[in-house]
């Protein structure tokens, strides 16, 4: 991968939202990835869709395996998987590989708790996967709510995890973060683009952690973020985008 990477949003350039037509826009554009939505309907079919829904609409969302299938054979574009469940990860992962899609062309990001990937590190090797900065934060919260709350629940955390993280604390905690990234051995991290504060990507960067950035649609934020040197962004402004990394950095 080359950095810093181009991706385009699930709804990328006036496209409707995890549609095939998204995919040919970012093959169009030239963007380096497109990133969709990723769940499991009610057949155990890994389909396209943000939202949970009945199997009636599931059954009118695009498949994963048709996105890959194409991705496969017209271009080299990278694919990722923003995972809106559990247990996602080696399904995912071994759906790509029937297509020959390997780690280099699989990002994973989204539900991807660090308990997940200590049941299963094998995953970090068969992807690229920035973790979700929410989900860095999963034993601090989870910890803190079981002690506070006996009536609390682990899957609480998972379906709503920024419901239990306070804001104001989230920059006091990147370090943390940071540890978390190197303890399991993932790509980078993956964090809303609000939260990168030239300090924050300071202490980001001095760790060593690259920065997946989304959602930046602000031109004034993309040039920002390529010139600090962070490793992706996501936006649904590809074309704008490539314009500014071409005139900043030539490429």
């Amino acid at each position: 991968m080359r950095y810093p990477m181009i991706t385009g949003h699930a709804g990328n350039d006036n496209t409707n939202m995890n549609s095939l037509e998204s995919l040919y826009k970012c093959i169009a554009l030239g963007a380096d990835a497109v990133e969709v939505d990723v769940r499991r309907d009610r057949n155990s079919v890994l389909v396209l869709s943000h939202d949970e829904q009945d199997q009636d609409v599931y059954d009118t969302c695009t498949r994963l395996s048709t996105l890959f299938d194409i991705a496969s054979q017209s271009t080299d574009i990278i694919i990722n998987c923003d995972l809106k469940e559990m247990n996602l990860p080696l399904d995912v992962i071994g759906l790509a590989r029937q297509y020959g899609l390997g780690s280099d062309r699989l990002i994973l990001t989204g539900t991807i708790p660090p308990s997940y990937i200590s049941a299963h590190p094998e995953i970090t090797e068969m992807s690229s996967i920035f973790l979700n900065i929410e989900y860095a934060f999963e034993e601090i919260c989870i910890g803190r709510l079981t002690g506070l709350h006996p009536e609390f629940r682990k899957e609480d955390f998972y379906n709503n995890p920024w419901k239990y993280i306070k804001d104001p604390g989230i920059d006091t905690y990147l370090e943390t973060a940071a540890q978390v990234c190197r303890e399991y051995r993932v790509s980078g991290i993956n964090i809303p683009y609000e939260l990168l504060t030239d300090r924050n990507i300071e202490i980001l960067k001095n760790a060593g952690i690259a920065i997946s950035a989304w959602t930046v649609n602000d031109e004034s934020e993309i040039e920002r973020l390529f010139l600090k040197g962070i490793e992706n962004i996501t936006t649904k402004n590809v074309a704008r985008a490539k314009s500014i990394r071409m005139k900043l950095l030539n490429f």
